[in-house]
């Protein structure tokens, strides 16, 4: 039984650059339908002093808010052991300082801004209990730094379980 991609002059080349004619149209189509802000969408991986891997997506091909125009910023939360801080940066290019709105509690931190030209908005997980009152954040160049102190622990005597 002969397939019919074979009868053809050029064999199965005809049939293959049918499909990526296809795989064109398709591609320019979706790229038309998505507007004229490019489409971001990624994530980034790093090893903590702590020795954990930490993991966090950015972007904006998933919406994060009301408006599909609104991007996650890229975000990197990493804890500091030795001083006992929450240290958190996010890329936020193409904004001031004086858009940007940050608002802490103990578990999450919300990031938010809004310019003429970008907005950006995420909430962060903390990875324990922070101080909002110890917060201090600086923005430079369009990364935003913020750096929380844990709030101190009282470590609870464990109980002795007896093991039958």
């Amino acid at each position: 039984m002969e397939r019919e991609w074979r009868k053809t002059e050029k064999g199965f080349f005809t049939e293959f650059e049918k499909e990526i004619e296809q795989m064109n149209e398709l591609v320019n189509r979706m790229m038309q339908s998505m507007g004229k802000e490019p489409q971001v969408y990624g994530f980034s991986m790093q090893v903590g002093p702590d020795g954990i891997p930490h993991m966090e997506r950015f972007g904006n091909v998933i919406p994060v808010g009301k408006d599909r125009d609104v991007r996650e910023p890229f975000t990197s939360s990493l804890v500091d052991e030795k001083r006992n801080e929450l240290n958190i940066t996010a890329e936020m290019p193409g904004i001031n300082k004086e858009d940007i709105e940050l608002n802490a509690t103990e578990k999450e931190i919300t990031i938010k801004a809004d310019s003429n030209s970008r907005k950006y908005y995420k909430i962060i997980k903390t990875s324990g209990p922070v101080d909002p009152e110890s917060a201090t954040a600086k923005y430079n160049n369009g990364v935003l730094e913020i750096t929380f102190r844990f709030k101190d622990m009282k470590k609870q005597d464990g109980k002795s379980i007896k093991i039958e």
